[in-house]
């Protein structure tokens, strides 16, 4: 690659993780899918980790708190979110350490009472059923979500 081209592409790449955070997985797709190659690539993350414009464990730990704190995620989402994009494994675990464990309980609990109250049937087998497979889909462990459904059950005969 000639030395401008690599500047410009430096550039933009700069300007595109100081826009939003950024992991490498989502840099490297986004140039391989415009058509450079790995070597160019490589060269590029290497000094964009260098430049401090990446650090997955950094990206890793605002993934983390956002997807739990504005899109009311349970760990085992957000963690196969971050696998998908290659994070590195003890960086997960540092992730999902950033959530505090009464806020996790907090948020499942109203999360469950509020599809709780929406649900209208009243088979009460259905009510639960639905209740927890919303919460599992929202990422909330399995076990967490029967516990959880159930105890509002015994709260809202």
């Amino acid at each position: 690659m000639k030395s401008g081209k690599l500047d410009n592409l430096m550039k933009k790449a700069a300007k595109y993780c100081a826009w939003q955070e950024r992991c490498s997985y989502d840099v490297r797709k986004k140039y391989y899918d415009q058509g450079f190659t790995s070597g160019e690539i490589e060269k590029l993350l290497t000094w964009l980790k260098t430049e401090k414009y990446i650090d997955d464990a950094r990206f890793a730990k605002t993934y983390a708190r956002s997807k739990f704190n504005n899109n009311q995620w349970g760990r085992q989402r957000i963690m196969m979110q971050l696998k998908a994009r290659n994070i590195d494994a003890a960086d997960i675990e540092l992730a999902l350490d950033e959530i505090k464990e009464k806020d996790y309980m907090q948020t499942i609990e109203k999360l469950a009472e509020k599809k709780w109250q929406q649900i209208k049937t009243g088979e009460i087998f259905i009510k639960k059923q639905k209740t927890a497979a919303f919460l599992v889909n929202k990422g909330f462990e399995t076990d967490l979500a029967i516990r959880t459904v159930d105890r509002i059950e015994r709260n809202n005969p």
